[in-house]
């Protein structure tokens, strides 16, 4: 198991971390768009705070609150952040962003969430809490979402493809729009897994993207361009 991972500007160490660094999650925080007006961001479930130094290297301009309920994960994040450059933008918050109720809205959440619901779980209870949605249910942190960003906010999740019907009938429940869709694959051979959106109030044609990120055993040319400011061989 490689326990560090380095990237063109930070570092993130992983060892304290159940969730581990993958490709997908590095996909997510690539292609997320932020609001050129967006200052406030939280990111929730932060785990090693990879999205967090992903979304502040590329936004000058804004101050992250990077919230975990694992208290070793978030060891692990506030690590990470410090030993950055982007270490006075990042907040590290240990708690369970269900109860977390904090003075102002944000201007824009991201998340990847626990995948799984229903399924068979580890005997690791810390893999569970980061894998299993039982401690933070899709219906749950949607309606969190709602009540932690400002009327004109967005935000951004990673959900496997095959939870995206769901919750696109949660989101219509607090009148959230799909904006933005990247679907991911692993090859041109392989079933779209993983889709990231962009939700916000405001409706809008939808704009649907897709990467596919190798064929035959090499990067395509459309992942790279993704991944350039951020992976070292690129």
């Amino acid at each position: 198991m490689n326990h560090q991972f380095q990237f063109k500007q930070f570092t993130i160490q992983q060892k304290k971390c159940a969730m581990k660094v993958t490709e997908i999650a590095c996909i997510q925080g690539a292609w997320t768009e932020i609001p050129h007006t967006a200052k406030r961001v939280l990111d929730i479930g932060c785990g090693t705070g990879l999205l967090s130094l992903m979304l502040a290297q590329r936004y000058a301009a804004i101050q992250i609150d990077a919230i975990e309920i694992d208290s070793e994960c978030l060891t692990q994040a506030i690590e990470n952040v410090e030993a950055s450059l982007f270490k006075k933008r990042i907040h590290c918050i240990q708690g369970d962003v269900l109860l977390y109720y904090p003075d102002d809205p944000y201007d824009f959440i991201i998340v990847n969430p626990p995948f799984f619901e229903k399924d068979l779980k580890s005997k690791d209870a810390r893999k569970n809490l980061a894998w299993h949605s039982e401690a933070l249910p899709l219906h749950a942190l949607i309606c969190g979402i709602n009540r932690l960003l400002h009327s004109d906010a967005a935000f951004c999740i990673l959900l496997p493809t095959s939870r995206l019907d769901s919750l696109e009938r949660l989101t219509h429940l607090y009148d959230f729009f799909l904006n933005r869709i990247l679907r991911i694959q692993h090859s041109s051979e392989h079933q779209c897994l993983h889709t990231v959106c962009i939700f916000s109030k405001r409706q809008s044609v939808i704009q649907t993207e897709n990467v596919i990120i190798k064929e035959n055993q090499l990067y395509t040319t459309s992942f790279v361009n993704l991944m350039r400011d951020y992976y070292l061989k690129m």
